[in-house]
């Protein structure tokens, strides 16, 4: 009996798994659409930028020069920036303010902090032409990133367009495997989510966040698959961050965690709605790191009711840890930090449930 439930609590370790793994390595790589979208890649009818700042005063405008230089390098002649300030009080309105008068932005103010997707929502009302460039304030971009995104839009298939993210510091083996995933996901279908710090969206497939939403990138990818459009991973657009200890530090793996609980229970529609393909993609990408840590803890604690079952489990595991601890010891490393901290964000989920905001 004891072998029945350890052999079941594997299954369900390793059969998600392996689809996720196999969809990425055997799916054929979808298809570009035979029609022909000429106007989109040049945003011929236009592009809004939109930008929800909080107490950005160091960054707001370089951040603006950015998008702008971004534009120009692309050749886009009709574009605006459109920069929400959600409650700031470090001096980012008298900034804003500023850049407005000179014809730079579309300024618009909350007085009182609401959190980001209500800045998004009230930036992309403002906005007035079809396709959005989202972008954060913090982070800097590579040369023609924009260029690149808005390059995919020719296939009108394609609802969406995400960068690349790159950690400051040394190369990171977990990022880059994260990236690589993504970028498989985007070639068989959709990669699940956006990095927010840079995307390029349809305006037509977007809709109203609710203000609480805590991930509001991965809600619009997934409204995007919704509408039956693709979206995909350009990794020529590189969005530079802070170093790995900053970027995975407990508040914002917090705050993954309160996004995607939070999405189980209040969006469940939206998730069933964008087809098998894509829920593999999504519990690979998002959902596998928490079940299969907590799915192996269940089962070494089967194992120990078992004598064989137990030499077999633990002595299978310490080996198999080993060789993977003397072939790449800094992914060991970093993948070890990294479930641990879930797993601690898993115990303290009530601290995280309101969070609005990340800069």
């Amino acid at each position: 009996m004891i072998l029945v439930i350890y052999l079941t609590v594997l299954a369900f370790i390793i059969l998600p798994a392996m689809d996720y793994f196999l969809a990425l390595f055997i799916l054929p790589d979808v298809k570009p659409s035979v029609l022909l979208d000429s106007r989109s890649p040049l945003a011929l009818d236009g592009i809004s930028a939109v930008i929800a700042c909080h107490n950005e005063s160091n960054h707001i405008s370089r951040k603006v020069h950015e998008v702008i230089a971004q534009f120009q390098d692309a050749e886009i002649s009709q574009y605006e920036i459109i920069v929400v300030s959600d409650g700031s009080d470090d001096g980012s309105n008298e900034i804003l303010q500023d850049l407005a008068d000179k014809g730079l932005i579309i300024y618009d103010l909350i007085t009182e902090r609401q959190g980001k997707p209500n800045a998004l929502n009230r930036a992309i009302a403002l906005s007035k032409y079809p396709l959005l460039l989202c972008s954060d304030v913090r982070q800097t971009f590579s040369k023609n990133a924009v260029f690149f995104l808005l390059s995919h839009l020719s296939d009108p298939d394609v609802g969406a367009v995400t960068s690349q993210l790159e950690l400051e510091g040394d190369a990171s083996p977990t990022r880059r495997l994260m990236n690589g995933l993504k970028h498989r996901e985007s070639r068989k279908g959709s990669t699940t989510g956006m990095c927010g710090a840079l995307y390029v969206i349809r305006k037509s497939l977007t809709s109203v966040l609710p203000t609480d939403l805590i991930l509001d990138d991965l809600v619009r990818a997934l409204v995007v698959m919704k509408a039956g459009k693709r979206v995909l991973l350009e990794p020529r657009a590189i969005v530079n961050d802070v170093n790995w200890d900053l970027f995975y530090s407990g508040r914002r793996q917090g705050r993954i965690t309160a996004g995607l609980v939070q999405l189980l229970r209040e969006h469940k529609p939206l998730i069933i709605s964008i087809g098998l393909k894509q829920l593999i993609f999504l519990y690979g990408q998002k959902y596998m790191k928490y079940v299969m840590p907590v799915l192996f803890l269940v089962a070494s604690f089967v194992a120990l009711f078992e004598s064989h079952v137990r030499v077999l489990h633990f002595g299978s595991s310490a080996a198999l840890f080993f060789v993977l601890l003397i072939w790449r010891p800094k992914f060991i490393g970093e993948t070890l930090r990294l479930v641990l901290s879930y797993l601690a964000q898993l115990l303290k989920l009530e601290k995280y449930r309101k969070i609005k905001w990340e800069r």
